[in-house]
Protein backbone atom coordinates (compact mmCIF):
# COMPACT_ATOMS: atom_id res chain seq x y z
CA UNK A 1 0.00 0.00 0.00
CA UNK A 2 1.21 3.51 -0.76
CA UNK A 3 0.31 6.71 -0.69
CA UNK A 4 1.61 9.14 -3.42
CA UNK A 5 1.90 13.02 -2.55
CA UNK A 6 -0.44 12.80 0.90
CA UNK A 7 0.50 16.88 1.09
CA UNK A 8 -1.52 18.13 -2.05
CA UNK A 9 -2.66 21.95 -2.74
CA UNK A 10 -6.42 22.12 -3.71
CA UNK A 11 -7.46 20.77 -7.56
CA UNK A 12 -4.16 18.76 -7.39
CA UNK A 13 -4.56 14.79 -7.07
CA UNK A 14 -2.92 11.93 -4.97
CA UNK A 15 -3.05 8.33 -5.54
CA UNK A 16 -3.67 5.59 -3.38
CA UNK A 17 -1.68 2.50 -4.65
CA UNK A 18 -2.55 -0.80 -3.61
CA UNK A 19 -0.27 -4.05 -4.69
CA UNK A 20 -1.40 -7.21 -6.03
CA UNK A 21 -3.44 -9.42 -3.60
CA UNK A 22 -4.11 -6.34 -0.95
CA UNK A 23 -7.91 -7.00 -2.07
CA UNK A 24 -9.61 -10.34 -3.64
CA UNK A 25 -9.96 -10.56 -7.48
CA UNK A 26 -11.93 -8.00 -8.75
CA UNK A 27 -13.69 -6.91 -5.50
CA UNK A 28 -15.94 -4.01 -4.85
CA UNK A 29 -14.25 -2.14 -2.32
CA UNK A 30 -16.56 0.50 -0.36
CA UNK A 31 -14.76 3.86 -0.49
CA UNK A 32 -15.74 6.93 1.33
CA UNK A 33 -14.00 10.12 2.13
CA UNK A 34 -14.64 12.63 5.05
CA UNK A 35 -12.96 15.87 5.48
CA UNK A 36 -14.07 19.56 4.81
CA UNK A 37 -16.93 19.89 2.01
CA UNK A 38 -15.96 15.79 1.84
CA UNK A 39 -19.22 15.14 -0.65
CA UNK A 40 -17.77 17.41 -3.52
CA UNK A 41 -14.50 15.79 -3.70
CA UNK A 42 -13.73 13.27 -6.72
CA UNK A 43 -12.55 9.47 -6.16
CA UNK A 44 -11.71 6.92 -9.07
CA UNK A 45 -12.92 3.87 -8.92
CA UNK A 46 -13.52 1.63 -6.29
CA UNK A 47 -12.77 -2.40 -8.16
CA UNK A 48 -9.68 -4.21 -7.62
CA UNK A 49 -8.32 -5.83 -10.32
CA UNK A 50 -8.28 -8.90 -11.41
CA UNK A 51 -5.10 -9.82 -9.35
CA UNK A 52 -6.20 -7.84 -6.65
CA UNK A 53 -4.71 -4.05 -6.65
CA UNK A 54 -6.22 -1.20 -7.00
CA UNK A 55 -5.42 2.45 -7.88
CA UNK A 56 -7.32 5.16 -6.74
CA UNK A 57 -7.08 9.12 -7.28
CA UNK A 58 -8.02 11.39 -4.62
CA UNK A 59 -9.03 15.25 -5.46
CA UNK A 60 -10.58 17.53 -2.93
CA UNK A 61 -12.96 19.85 -3.47
CA UNK A 62 -12.21 23.23 -4.74
CA UNK A 63 -13.11 25.22 -1.42
CA UNK A 64 -11.43 22.39 0.91
CA UNK A 65 -8.63 22.37 3.04
CA UNK A 66 -7.21 20.66 6.10
CA UNK A 67 -7.31 15.96 6.47
CA UNK A 68 -9.05 14.32 4.74
CA UNK A 69 -9.44 10.37 5.63
CA UNK A 70 -10.08 7.67 2.87
CA UNK A 71 -11.37 4.86 3.87
CA UNK A 72 -11.44 1.14 2.17
CA UNK A 73 -13.84 -1.63 3.58
CA UNK A 74 -13.40 -4.87 2.14
CA UNK A 75 -11.62 -7.85 2.47
CA UNK A 76 -9.47 -5.66 4.49
CA UNK A 77 -10.02 -2.52 5.10
CA UNK A 78 -7.18 0.78 4.87
CA UNK A 79 -7.10 3.88 5.66
CA UNK A 80 -5.29 6.73 4.17
CA UNK A 81 -5.35 10.63 5.05
CA UNK A 82 -4.32 12.93 2.72
CA UNK A 83 -3.54 16.90 3.90
CA UNK A 84 -5.01 19.46 1.39
CA UNK A 85 -3.59 22.99 2.16
CA UNK A 86 -4.70 26.24 0.10
CA UNK A 87 -1.28 26.63 -1.46
CA UNK A 88 -0.84 29.42 -3.74
CA UNK A 89 -4.40 29.93 -5.33
CA UNK A 90 -7.54 28.90 -4.49
CA UNK A 91 -10.14 27.83 -7.21
CA UNK A 92 -13.34 28.26 -8.28
CA UNK A 93 -14.05 24.57 -9.73
CA UNK A 94 -11.00 22.30 -10.17
CA UNK A 95 -12.64 21.06 -13.24
CA UNK A 96 -11.95 24.14 -15.29
CA UNK A 97 -7.57 24.39 -13.76
CA UNK A 98 -5.59 22.92 -16.46
CA UNK A 99 -2.90 21.81 -14.20
CA UNK A 100 -4.96 18.79 -13.32
CA UNK A 101 -5.80 17.28 -16.85
CA UNK A 102 -6.49 13.76 -16.60
CA UNK A 103 -3.57 11.94 -17.65
CA UNK A 104 -3.21 10.76 -21.07
CA UNK A 105 -5.89 14.17 -22.27
CA UNK A 106 -4.65 16.87 -24.30
CA UNK A 107 -5.24 20.92 -23.72
CA UNK A 108 -7.67 21.88 -27.11
CA UNK A 109 -4.32 24.02 -29.21
CA UNK A 110 -5.31 27.90 -28.34
CA UNK A 111 -2.78 29.28 -31.19
CA UNK A 112 0.76 30.38 -30.59
CA UNK A 113 2.04 29.78 -34.02
CA UNK A 114 2.62 32.29 -36.34
CA UNK A 115 0.50 31.91 -39.48
CA UNK A 116 2.67 31.84 -42.78
CA UNK A 117 0.25 34.23 -44.28
CA UNK A 118 1.33 37.57 -41.63
CA UNK A 119 5.27 36.14 -42.39
CA UNK A 120 4.63 36.30 -46.39
CA UNK A 121 2.54 39.34 -45.77
CA UNK A 122 5.15 41.26 -43.96
CA UNK A 123 7.95 40.27 -46.02
CA UNK A 124 6.44 41.34 -49.28
CA UNK A 125 5.51 44.62 -47.14
CA UNK A 126 9.25 44.77 -46.18
CA UNK A 127 10.56 44.48 -49.91
CA UNK A 128 7.98 46.74 -51.04
CA UNK A 129 9.01 49.60 -48.32
CA UNK A 130 12.77 49.03 -49.57
CA UNK A 131 12.28 49.23 -53.24
CA UNK A 132 10.64 52.57 -52.61
CA UNK A 133 13.59 54.02 -50.29
CA UNK A 134 15.87 52.65 -53.34
CA UNK A 135 13.39 54.48 -56.19
CA UNK A 136 13.73 57.78 -53.67
CA UNK A 137 17.28 57.84 -53.09
CA UNK A 138 17.72 56.97 -57.25
CA UNK A 139 15.34 60.09 -57.79
CA UNK A 140 17.13 62.38 -55.65
CA UNK A 141 20.14 61.79 -57.06
CA UNK A 142 18.92 62.48 -60.63
CA UNK A 143 17.15 65.45 -59.56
Amino acid sequence: MNVDDPIIDICEVSTIVFGSGYFLPSETVNVSVSGLNAANAAVSGNTAAEDGSMTVTFRPPSDGEGSYAIAFEGSRSYTATITVSHGHDSAVSCDHDPGVAPAGSELALTGGSVSPWILGGGAVALVAGGALVAAGAARRKRA
